[in-house]
């Protein structure tokens, strides 16, 4: 008998969830394992939860996730729906790159050249999300960050034969994706999904611990501190409607004792102080735990609502 594989993110990716899992369950509601829910999460990211959901609660009736990010969507898409023809293309990326091993000029000299490419975004939509996950694979540590012109910028790591093509994975996050609805836009749009017996979990972008730590210009535009009450707002709306939602962000409080912005922000939620490995840094030295932040309306870990 085959084993099924199961799926699991299919990119590197800073701040990935996958660590933050544990707490995440203990954050959900007592009775999810016996429901029929549906999962929304408006910022997908690596999709470390979403997978995590997708293996963990057979009973989900459905799953959507979105982003802002369109080059990100436009990956989950062609691994949806056209898996074979991207591992075609990762296949080749794979063998040139690894051909070059040993030889760190010319291995320099490719990265930068499919960088320029991704950067001109006139590739198809297949080769584009190929070239998507080639950068994320060779680059350092998982980083993806644009500048105001919405151009790719991490410099290439130091990986020796970096995996870029997982074919099994990608067939099995091809088949886990059956059942998700994939969107690309504002996080407010996910609202119109929502049933009954919905679940939402929120991994914005973190607002920086400090000036120098804000590496992760996700998108062209920023999420600053106006972005951080807007989703406030919008989970309290959820709030309001009885859906239940979790949230992720950083702990500033861990690093200024004075700075009680979510504590006030997120004051009538339940709010959890957890331990999270801090992987991008320059100095490995640097790379220790850090508190961040669970921020819930599923207070005394209630059932969720009918």
């Amino acid at each position: 008998m085959m084993i099924k594989k199961i799926a699991k993110p299919f990119l590197k990716w800073a701040g990935g969830k996958t660590q933050l899992i544990t707490d995440i369950e203990k954050s959900l509601p007592s009775d999810l394992r016996n429901s029929e829910f549906t999962y929304i999460e408006p910022f997908v990211g690596s999709g470390a939860v979403l997978f995590w959901m997708l293996n963990s609660f057979p009973n989900m009736r459905k799953a959507i996730i979105n982003d802002i990010n369109e080059d990100l969507i436009n990956t989950y898409r062609i691994i949806a729906s056209n898996p074979e023809k991207l591992i075609s293309e990762l296949e080749i990326l794979q063998t040139e790159f690894h051909s070059l091993e040993g030889n760190e000029d010319e291995k320099k000299l490719y990265y930068y050249q499919k960088r320029e490419l991704y950067n001109t975004r006139k590739e198809g939509e297949i080769e584009q999300s190929a070239l998507f996950i080639f950068l994320n694979r060779t680059c350092f540590n998982g980083l993806y960050r644009v500048n105001r012109n919405n151009h790719y910028n991490v410099p290439m790591g130091g990986y020796k034969k970096p995996t870029i093509c997982d074919k099994d994975n990608i067939l099995a996050v091809s088949e886990a994706l059956q059942k998700v609805e994939i969107l690309c836009g504002d996080y407010e749009n996910t609202l119109a999904y929502a049933e009954n017996k919905t679940i939402f979990y929120f991994d914005p972008p973190y607002k920086p611990l400090n000036e120098t730590s804000n590496f992760n210009s996700y998108a062209k535009d920023e999420f600053d501190d106006d972005e951080q009450i807007r989703l406030r707002d919008f989970c309290t709306k959820l709030d309001f409607l009885n859906h239940t939602w979790i949230l992720s962000n950083s702990d500033v409080k861990s690093k200024n004792v004075d700075n009680n912005f979510f504590d006030d922000l997120y004051s009538g939620f339940s709010i959890l102080r957890v331990d999270a490995k801090r992987s991008i840094n320059a100095n490995p030295a640097k790379r220790g735990t850090l508190k961040e932040l669970l921020i819930t309306n599923n207070n005394h870990n209630k059932s969720l609502a009918i």
